[in-house]
């Protein structure tokens, strides 16, 4: 209960860093990184999945490098990934997706009638965030 309570904790700080600064600090990616860890160990149900978050963060590398994802945004989903099981990780990449075009579309309205055309960049930390710990919680279940 009180890794869940830190996991949610962490989770809203990454959201709220995202949203303010369009950054995930690296403290708490790591903080996520450790209570995931000790939640799969704790919990029977979840297991760790180093060659599913080994896969995230390699497609999410080259997403980086062609400049879709941040490195910050790809850190991140890779240590949720590791306590997602597998039969989730689809549901959570096209709940990323899905949720990252709601919070899009805003952005881009404003900018569009906005005199300021610097782009910022969309903060998907809000939907990674949101979608694997929708997951995890899954993956508690079965």
């Amino acid at each position: 209960m009180l890794l869940d309570i830190v996991l949610l904790t962490s989770s809203v700080a990454v959201i709220i860093s995202d949203l303010k600064y369009r950054k995930i600090s690296n403290f708490f990616v790591l903080t996520i990184l450790t209570i995931c860890i000790l939640i799969s160990v704790r919990e029977p149900s979840l297991s760790i999945h180093v060659d599913q978050s080994i896969l995230v963060l390699l497609v999410g590398l080259v997403l980086f490098r062609v400049g879709v994802l941040a490195a910050g945004d790809t850190k991140l989903f890779a240590v949720y990934s590791l306590v997602i099981n597998p039969e989730y990780i689809q549901l959570s990449i096209f709940l990323i997706a899905f949720i990252g075009g709601i919070v899009a579309v805003p952005i881009f309205v404003k900018k569009y009638f906005s005199e300021s055309k610097a782009d910022r960049g969309v903060p998907y930390g809000i939907p990674i965030v949101l979608s694997s710990l929708f997951s995890i919680y899954l993956s508690k279940l079965s």
